[in-house]
């Protein structure tokens, strides 16, 4: 056995062994999504509202320097105006609402539904950067 066949051997049971332990994106994506840890899916990934966990409670894996930044506000953003402008758009043209109840429907439509998805786009972002920082290769 050559040197080569024995690199050949390390990398292939290294690669074999990344398969088996590394998750699919996919499952990683939704169990952050749902805020569950991205390693085992069981775990909580926050404490509290949107206070990240320092690690699994389950299966320990760590989560420390994944911070999400500016990125879930950017998504949630999205989201809430893509729903949020149509309703505009539906109140002005076919409502008879004065501006000030138009006004607080809106405000009320719009606080409610960025603090519920937050979450989701916070989890989201932790589990890709989880994933990213550890995929194999």
């Amino acid at each position: 056995m050559t040197a080569v066949d024995t690199q050949e051997q390390i990398r292939a049971s290294a690669q074999a062994a990344a398969a088996r332990v590394a998750p699919r994106l996919s499952r990683v994506l939704t169990s952050g999504f749902l805020g569950k840890c991205p390693a085992c899916g069981e775990g909580s990934l926050f404490r509290a509202y949107l206070k990240r966990r320092d690690a699994c409670p389950c299966c320990g894996e760590s989560f420390q320097g994944l911070d999400a930044d500016d990125g879930p506000a950017w998504l949630t953003i999205m989201i809430v105006g893509h729903v949020v402008v149509p309703l505009l758009y539906i109140l002005e043209t076919r409502a008879e609402l004065s501006y000030p109840v138009e006004a607080a429907i809106l405000i009320f439509v719009t606080i409610a539904l960025v603090l519920y998805v937050l979450p989701f786009a916070k989890g989201l972002f932790i589990s890709n950067l989880w994933w990213n920082e550890r995929k194999p290769g």
